[in-house]
């Protein structure tokens, strides 16, 4: 499956090849931008 990441405050857009990957991603962008918001949308299910 493919995750594709996208933050609400700025315009980071990454696609992973697995959920850990996404997840890892999605929460190191949040720790290092207390302010940012980031989804994880599964591209199969879009």
């Amino acid at each position: 499956m493919v995750y594709r990441l996208q933050c609400d405050s700025c315009a980071l857009e990454r696609e992973h090849a697995d959920w850990a990957d996404a997840n890892r991603a999605a929460r190191d962008h949040e720790a290092a931008y207390g302010d940012h918001w980031v989804r994880i949308v599964d591209l199969q299910e879009a």
